[in-house]
Order: structure tokens, then C-alpha cells, then sequence
């Protein structure tokens, strides 16, 4: 087992490596929609309705507007007085009233759900004002909506006025699927306690007449080394009514579920825990795309993605597990006018063989991404109309280390553009939201709120070539401009190419050249030279630094021009090592970079065998300061 273990952390590492960023992006100096926290929220939960973004805290409700304010409106959420009062008389934890449940009830009004010290309560929201909801028991709607304490697990959605929520009613009672709509003659459906083990759920989204949702479930094995868990996809119709007062009454009738396969077969690789899951629609709905984050008990992660077509053909073709006889007319789990009315044969199936036979396989059938370290914990995906009016699709995956890769989807490969750096105090990212139409995205962690516009092509400047070689859809390299700039609509002469990598159509760059002024500096080329003078007697070691910009090139020093020096070992820059100044050979040290065929230099320096020695370095340098530092302690050596 230990050998086997050795062998697949191999494999994944070899997988994790190709899918690396090509760039580093520290963005948090530069970005403007931040909203910070004070005292931190250790939970929340986020609901963005266009430009707004409501936050849910300890008994308070945020409404955030970038557009309008960078001062958020706080909206009082107490929690009930004779709750509190009790919760704290027998010693129970979070007695406070943590907004858990935030969901967009129609065009007016918000639904939120709090703890409220134990005895979950529900409200709507409009304006500034809250209203208590009344289930159709004449009680507060709360219990089994909204978890006891935020330390449980909450997954909710409501569509069309009904409410789809899964939390548990006791601190030790398994996950239960509920639905509440109050105009519903039956206002509660429930799920059957025989469908799931213990679930987790990640998601749901509702699908032309259907609402799909997505779990993980204990599947216990006999052997201890197989992971316990399985993920699922299931469904629910919209107009869902229960069953008849025969079978199934005041329980889900249309509720099917399946298996959602995320694996390497060849390596018998699994990926077993699903941990988010974003639904990317396409214009006709013809390429609907289910993308998801599986976990496995290997430490690593996965992106799988799935056709909803071939989803729907499993719940509409597949046979019934564990059921061998006919199936019966209409076909359980169809979505009809009146669930109530359905043959018993029918709820029959329902109820004892909800699973799908077949199961459900990723497109191509293997991830599409693989990470081996910082497992991914969200995932957005945006698609991006490029200049050719092809669709790209990129993805945004948060990892547990609080930074974002974006990631370019190309066929089944992907290119990690970059990894982007957001966060002011580092942690656990809890949502991400994505406003496709604005191309922002939204960040929220317990300690704060971040918006950031998903073009960076500043970035990607100064040439031609780097603008390209990023292949990044939201960006192009405008040739009368002569710079990087975001893709508009009806926007002309820009070349990108995100297929080929090709950077054959940019104009001829300029080679910042090499000069032996001792001037501080040397406008002729368009490029500051700085002079620094270093005493050669001196027997101090020395490193001459030089920043890493692309993670995919591979970075060397040249020797006046001839001979080659690898790099001393470095993630973010490609260092040489002068083990002694006063024995070092003279002349110029090119630091020159080259990725797929594009060969760049970066950093020049020039020793002379004189009094003084001379050292130029170009002002694109980001690793100036450790240099100015070595060469000072020389100096005053």
C-alpha cells in the first residue's frame, strides 16, 4: 500500500507540474472594491443581486454597493430575546443568531435565515425592514432550513417562491432535502431517510423544469483503504406535490439521483468527494456544462467536467438499480402536471430504487485539471467571446491558501494563465460570484470583501509578444496602441491567438542592448541603466538576481555571450551564484529566458576588472532591491 501510495503521488505531482501558472500576480495594492470586516466574520454566507452584494454575519445583514458607497449598509438581524436567554441558561454554544441563508425571494424581497440561539427563524427582507415568515403550521419558518449552529452545513436555493434547503433538523439527525412554498396546498415535501447516507450537499440549480442538486454520500466498503464517500448528482421537478396518500404522501415524488464519476481510469485514480460545482450555460442550452471539484483521500483535487446532455440521458434512459422488472408508464421520476395522481407503481420505483444504473462520466472521460498541493475549494467559469468570435471558457478555482488560478480551457487540456494574489489578510475563500456581464469578480472570506475585474492586460505589457503569450481571451495586443488591452466588442487590429501560442504575427521586439556608459543613466535605447561601482579586492560571495516573469520559460546566465550558466535553484528567480568577487571573471552576465521558441533577455550585468566595477540593470527589474543590497554591504565592506 505504501508503494502504491509512492507511485500515485508521483503520477499527480507529474500531472500538478504541466498545470502550473505561467505568471504570479500580486494584485492587492491595485484593486479598489475592498470592504474589510471589523471585528471579522468567522461565517458568512453572500447573495450578489447585480451590482449589490448582501453579506451575512453575526446578527447582521450587509448590503454592499461598489457603485454607489464603499460604506455598506448594516441592516440589524437580532436574534430572539427568550431564545438567547435560554440558549445561554443551558450552556450552549453560539447563542448569537448567524445569518446562514441568504437567497433572492422574487423581484422585491430576500429570504434569510438565521440560527437565532438554537431555534432557527427565518425572514424576508426589502428596504430596511425584516418580516417573520409563518410556515403552514402557524410556527416561524426556521427548523430544518437553517442549521442549529454555523458549525453545520447549509445548502439552500429558492425558485419560483419555493424553498429547497437541506440542514438538519437535530444536532444528530442526517441532512434531510426539504421544500417549502406557503401557496403549496402540502407546503413541506421531504426527502425519504433510505435515498442518502449521511449527505453533504454543494450545490443546487435549478434546469428548465427541473432542480438539480449535488451531494456527496457515505458508501461504506469493506475494505478500510477505500474512500467511504461517493459523489452524486440528483433531480427534482419544480411542480413536485408529493406523492398520493397511498405512497409517498408529503415526500418527493420525482426524486432521482446518480453516480458522478471523477477518475483516471488507466490509473484506477479516484476522485471521490465533490466539493462545489458551477453550471455553465451556453446560448442555446446545447452546451451546457456541469464543472465540478472532487477531493480525494489521496490529498489531491480535481476538476471534472459534464455534459448536462449526457447527464439527462442517464435519468431519462438509464435502467433502476436493484429494480429487474418493467418499467412503468410514465416513467418514474418524469416531471408531470400532478405528482399526487402518479400510479403507485410508479412512486413505487421512486421509493425503493431512486439510483441510476449508469453512471455518470466526465467529458473525455478524465479531469480535466489536476492539483496535487492547495486543493481547489471554489470554481467559477466565465465564457469569453474572443476576437475571432470563438467562445473561450476560463476558469476561476480559489485554493485553500486564499489565491485564485485562472485558468484558459482549451479542448481537453487547459492553460493556467496565472495565479492571482487578492487578499489583504490571507484565508479560506468561502464564495466567489462571478458577473459575467460587468467581468468582475467578487471574493468573500470572514474578513473581507473583494471585487477585481477579471482582465488584467496591463500585465501583460510591454511587447507585443507577452501580450500574446499569455493567452488570456480577455486580452489583445492593439498594434496602433502598442499595448495590451482588454477584447470589446467591434474591437479591430489586435492580434491573439490562444490556440497555437503564436507570436510570429508581433512586430520584431526591441533587445534591450548592453552599454559601457558610466552615465546613470542612458536614455538612446528607452531603457534606465543604473551604475553602481563594487571593489573586485573584496572576497565576499555575491548572487546577481534576476526575477522570474513567465513560470513556463526556461530562464539561464550567458557569459559574454558565449558560455551558458544554469540558474541556482529559486521558484520566483533564476539566481547565479559568484562564490568570490575578487576571483570573478570579467565581463557581461546575461540573464536570457526562452519559452516555446521566444527568447528574451532580462537582466544585464557588467563587471570590469578595474578601481571600480560597473553594474547595469534594466528598469523592468523587480528584483532590484536585493541586488542594491548585496552591492551596498560590498561597498562599505
Amino acid at each position: 500500500m505504501a508503494a502504491s501510495r509512492f507511485l500515485l503521488s508521483l503520477l499527480l505531482s507529474s500531472i500538478s507540474v504541466r498545470s502550473s501558472p505561467r505568471l504570479k500576480l500580486d494584485l492587492t495594492a491595485e484593486i479598489q472594491g475592498r470592504f474589510t470586516f471589523n471585528p471579522g466574520e468567522e461565517y458568512t454566507t453572500t447573495l450578489r443581486d447585480g451590482n449589490v452584494v448582501y453579506v451575512g454575519g453575526k446578527a447582521v445583514l450587509y448590503r454592499i454597493n461598489f457603485e454607489e458607497s464603499p460604506t455598506p449598509v448594516k441592516i440589524p438581524v437580532p436574534g430572539d430575546d427568550t431564545a438567547t436567554k435560554k440558549c445561554i441558561k443551558n450552556k450552549l454554544d453560539h447563542c448569537g443568531n448567524f445569518v446562514m441563508v441568504l437567497q433572492k425571494f422574487n423581484a422585491t424581497h430576500i429570504l434569510l435565515c438565521g440560527t437565532n440561539a438554537q431555534v432557527p427563524q427565518c425572514w424576508l427582507h426589502s428596504g430596511n425592514e425584516l418580516n417573520l415568515i409563518i410556515n403552514g403550521k402557524e410556527r416561524p419558518l426556521g427548523a430544518g432550513v437553517c442549521p442549529l449552529t454555523p458549525k453545520q452545513s447549509v445548502t439552500s436555493l429558492v425558485v419560483e417562491e419555493r424553498l429547497y434547503s437541506v440542514a438538519a433538523l437535530y444536532s444528530n439527525e442526517n441532512n434531510v432535502l426539504r421544500g417549502f412554498r406557503k401557496a403549496d396546498e402540502v407546503s413541506w415535501l421531504l426527502s425519504v431517510d433510505t435515498w442518502m447516507a449521511d449527505p453533504k450537499f454543494v450545490g443546487m440549480s435549478p434546469m428548465d423544469d427541473l432542480v438539480y442538486m449535488f451531494f456527496r454520500e457515505k458508501n461504506l466498503p469493506a475494505n478500510p483503504d477505500i474512500d467511504p464517500w461517493i459523489s452524486r448528482i440528483a433531480r427534482v421537478c419544480k411542480d413536485d406535490r408529493g406523492g398520493s396518500r397511498q405512497h409517498l404522501q408529503n415526500k418527493w415524488a420525482s426524486f432521482l439521483k446518480a453516480r458522478l464519476l471523477c477518475n483516471i481510469p488507466t490509473d484506477n485514480v479516484h476522485f471521490n468527494r465533490i466539493e462545489d460545482v458551477f453550471i455553465a450555460r451556453s446560448s442555446d442550452g446545447s452546451e451546457d456544462r456541469v464543472y465540478g471539484i472532487f477531493n480525494s483521500n489521496w490529498n489531491a483535487s480535481a476538476i471534472c467536467v459534464y455534459s448536462m446532455k449526457d447527464i439527462s440521458d442517464v435519468f431519462e434512459t438509464s435502467t433502476f438499480k436493484g429494480f429487474n422488472e418493467n418499467i412503468p408508464v410514465p416513467r418514474p421520476g418524469t416531471c408531470v402536471s400532478d405528482t399526487q395522481g402518479l400510479p403507485d407503481k410508479v412512486l413505487s420505483v421512486v421509493d425503493r430504487y431512486p439510483e441510476m444504473e449508469a453512471q455518470i462520466h466526465p467529458i473525455g472521460k478524465t479531469p480535466l485539471l489536476i492539483k496535487n498541493r492547495h486543493h481547489f475549494n471554489k470554481i467559477v467559469v466565465d465564457s469569453v467571446v474572443g476576437i475571432n468570435g470563438a467562445v473561450s471558457r476560463v476558469l476561476f478555482l480559489a485554493m485553500e491558501n486564499g489565491k485564485i488560478r485562472k485558468v484558459l480551457e482549451t479542448g481537453q487540456s487547459t492553460f493556467t494563465i496565472a495565479e492571482l494574489e487578492v487578499l489583504k489578510e490571507p484565508g479560506p475563500i468561502l464564495s466567489m460570484s462571478l458577473d459575467s456581464e460587468s467581468k468582475q469578480l467578487y471574493v468573500t472570506t470572514a474578513k473581507e470583501l473583494v471585487r477585481f475585474p477579471l482582465a488584467q492586460c496591463d500585465k501583460y505589457n510591454p511587447s507585443c509578444e507577452s501580450c500574446v503569450m499569455a493567452r488570456d481571451p480577455y486580452c489583445g495586443w492593439k498594434t496602433d496602441k502598442k499595448k495590451c488591452v482588454p477584447i470589446t466588442p467591434g474591437i479591430r487590429y489586435v492580434i491573439q491567438d490562444l490556440q497555437k501560442n503564436y507570436f510570429g504575427k508581433c512586430a520584431e521586439g526591441k533587445v534591450a542592448k548592453l552599454h559601457s556608459s558610466r552615465r546613470a543613466s542612458d536614455d538612446t535605447d528607452g531603457i534606465d541603466h543604473r551604475l553602481i561601482s563594487l571593489p573586485l579586492e573584496s572576497s565576499v560571495p555575491v548572487y546577481l538576481s534576476c526575477p522570474k516573469h513567465s513560470h513556463h520559460a526556461d530562464y539561464s546566465w550567458k557569459f559574454n555571450d558565449n558560455e551558458v550558466l544554469d540558474c541556482s535553484s529559486n521558484e520566483d528567480e533564476c539566481l547565479l551564484f559568484i562564490n568570490d568577487l575578487s576571483k570573478v571573471s570579467v565581463g557581461s552576465y546575461k540573464c536570457i529566458s526562452n519559452e516555446e521558441g521566444h527568447k528574451q533577455l532580462h537582466m544585464s550585468y557588467l563587471i570590469q576588472d578595474n578601481s571600480g566595477s560597473s553594474l547595469y540593470l534594466s528598469r523592468y527589474s523587480v528584483a532590484l532591491y536585493s541586488v542594491l543590497m548585496t552591492v551596498a554591504a560590498l561597498f562599505l565592506h
